[in-house]
């Protein structure tokens, strides 16, 4: 074929296209678009969500970023949005996988973000049919709710107090440099401490573990000492009136006692002072203590006999009493008047010598 063959039919198709679409008003309008898909084998999984307002039809399954499904029915029922997908076969879901709805950019289509648990648990795999619970099932954060949330934040004086909480801070610090830096100074020694004592720390919390491990095994026996307290707090709030009739008996007493004393610490006292001397005296007998003591024990029963008989007959025997009619009756006569003199200068004598001795004096 030449040249202008080829350019004859050419010129031909060109105007039987003219014609075509001439009569048949014929637009790029009516031209067919391509319906998305997978190009493939796929399955078919059902997910439940709160709701899926801006979900479209026919909305893309991403894992990754990665095309592998769409989206072929959103249906109601129970006030929830249960959505069907198509996905490829080659794509492998684990029991536990999620679905989030989200929004690639501001203006883009919602569409399903599929994720594998974050940790392999070997659990069995998807298969055609089986349904994502809505607790496996969440929205994020559409544009309209950001530019709400941001609004909220700028009209609502968010942003307004924390510039008036900036100024507080500025108007305290100023002038104070010198205390801030020394509290800055304190706190990180005390976060020293902290870090240089953290075994000990963990000891501490270590015990208390093992405190709080104890009560938990003994709370059965403090159930019963907390049942057992009403009773007991229930028998002294019974008897609360004998306690304090007890009670006021014992501050009578001790008014007494303490009257006693206030009224008789002279006596008392003076008491006390006389057999302190006493007992000194008796203490400066020494040895002749016993001596004294034997001699009134050899004296008591004539006494004794002398004041229970009806005359007078008294017995005793002096030492260092000199009476010659009875020591020495050949040499001696009857006591005379001078005698009795005689005699009563003797008894003084020894009256004497025995105060010497009481004394201390030899």
């Amino acid at each position: 074929m030449t040249i202008n063959a080829r350019r004859a039919m050419v010129a031909v198709a060109a105007a039987a296209t003219v014609a075509i679409s001439s009569g048949c008003s014929f637009t790029v309008e009516d031209l067919p678009l391509p319906t998305p898909g997978t190009g493939g084998e796929t399955y078919t999984l059902h997910a439940v969500f709160d709701n899926a307002l801006n979900l479209p039809d026919q909305a893309k399954v991403k894992i990754g970023g990665s095309d592998v499904g769409v989206v072929t029915s959103i249906k109601t029922k129970n006030f929830q949005a249960v959505v069907d997908m198509e996905v490829s076969t080659d794509i492998e879901l684990p029991m536990g996988s999620t679905a989030e709805l989200r929004q690639a950019t501001p203006l883009g289509d919602v569409f399903i973000a599929l994720s594998e648990p974050r940790e392999s648990t070997g659990a069995a795999m998807l298969s055609n049919g089986d349904t994502l619970p809505i607790e496996s099932t969440s929205a994020g954060a559409t544009v309209e709710e950001l530019l709400v949330s941001v609004s909220m934040l700028f009209n609502g004086g968010g942003v307004a107090s924390l510039s008036r909480l900036g100024t507080e801070l500025g108007s305290i610090l100023n002038g104070n440099e010198v205390e801030l830096a020394h509290l800055i100074t304190e706190m990180t020694g005390v976060i020293g401490e902290l870090n240089n004592n953290s075994a000990r720390v963990d000891s501490v919390l270590t015990e208390f573990n093992t405190l709080a491990n104890t009560i938990e095994v003994n709370k059965g026996q403090l159930g019963e000492v907390a049942d057992t307290l009403p009773q007991a707090i229930g028998a002294i709030a019974e008897n609360n009136r004998a306690i304090g009739d007890l009670l006021t008996k014992l501050s009578v007493a001790s008014a007494a006692l303490g009257d006693y004393s206030n009224t008789t610490g002279d006596q008392l006292n003076d008491l006390l002072v006389n057999l302190d001397n006493l007992m000194n005296a008796l203490s400066a007998t020494g040895d002749n203590f016993g001596y004294v003591l034997d001699q009134l024990h050899a004296i008591r029963p004539g006494v004794n006999a002398t004041f229970r008989g009806k005359g007078l007959a008294p017995y005793a025997t002096l030492t260092n009493l000199d009476v010659g009619l009875l020591t020495d009756p050949a040499n001696s006569k009857f006591p005379d008047l001078k005698d009795v003199n005689d005699f009563v200068g003797s008894f003084i004598q020894v009256l004497q010598i025995v105060q010497g001795r009481v004394e201390g004096h030899r």
